[in-house]
């Protein structure tokens, strides 16, 4: 069996080969696929971009989804990339093939937004620096279709490695995984609603004898303790009182307020300043 080595230049050369000879695309695109799906890291897959050194400088964010939205916009400038790429290889060029403006609004919100967008661009052919922008030597009648193929054939296997990453189906993933820290850990969900669980009961033990299941709230400052020990000591009828956030589990349809009491009276009295108490302490308790 060929070593993935091997499997990687003999994918690479048919799929070459039908970019600039106006292969079916569906043939070009496989082969763009195939060499995405290859378990190889990408300083062994690409030889001619500098993908990692791109995927690095480019990636940005304290976590995973920061981290794969800047790699969005990366893949966008690829994409853009590819474009230019195609536009050469092509036998219909366009007719200003010879140049890349800098004004150029596209080029500037996607490939001269990146690091690195220049450097391909300048693999493909557009090595001189013009005041305005980058073009083709003077000398060059028709652009190295060969070697702007081979660039271009990376630039697409490279955008279509980072959708995959983006949408999380990569065969592979723990390449890119092993040079960003932040995609290998998935991010949990943060709930921020105030989730309030307070219990001042009177109960009975097994001898009849009534004893406090009251406990103290956890919070995050000594205004909320006061808080607290005024629900605990001014309101003994309450047994309970639970505030479930809009996004529990146990009551996925909204903010359940749930009060057992022993009496009417009581209830009565001492709703509106238990519901104002708890207004006044905040979210920043967590439920017991």
């Amino acid at each position: 069996m060929p070593s993935l080595s091997e499997q990687l230049q003999e994918v690479r050369s048919r799929a070459e080969v039908g970019l600039y000879s106006g292969g079916r695309v569906v043939e070009v695109r496989a082969g763009v696929m195939a060499i995405a799906n290859l378990p190889l890291p990408p300083c062994s897959k690409y030889q001619h971009i500098s993908a990692e050194t791109m995927v690095i400088e480019n990636s940005s964010g304290s976590n995973r989804k920061e981290t794969l939205a800047s790699l969005q916009r990366l893949s966008t400038a690829l994409n853009i990339l590819e474009k230019y790429g195609c536009n050469l290889t092509n036998p219909n060029r366009p007719k200003y093939w010879r140049t890349v403006k800098h004004n150029n609004p596209v080029f500037r919100a996607t490939v001269d937004a990146i690091q690195g967008g220049r450097a391909v661009l300048c693999l493909y052919g557009y090595s001189n620096q013009q005041p305005d922008g980058l073009s083709f030597p003077d000398d060059v009648t028709d652009p190295d279709v060969g070697r702007v193929a081979a660039v271009t054939l990376e630039v697409m296997s490279l955008r279509m490695e980072l959708e995959m990453l983006i949408k999380e189906t990569h065969p592979h993933p723990e390449f890119y995984e092993r040079i960003l820290a932040t995609l290998r850990h998935k991010d949990v969900g943060l709930n921020t609603d105030a989730v309030v669980y307070y219990s001042s009961a009177i109960s009975c033990n097994s001898d009849g004898q009534s004893k406090s299941l009251a406990f103290p709230l956890h919070h995050h400052s000594t205004r909320g303790s006061s808080h607290s020990h005024s629900l605990s000591s001014n309101h003994q009828g309450l047994r309970s009182i639970q505030v479930f956030s809009t996004s529990s589990n146990k009551h996925p349809g909204g903010a359940v307020l749930e009060i057992e009491y022993f009496h009417m009276d009581v209830f009565r009295a001492g709703l509106s300043s238990i519901l104002a108490s708890l207004v006044q302490i905040g979210p920043g308790f967590a439920k017991l």
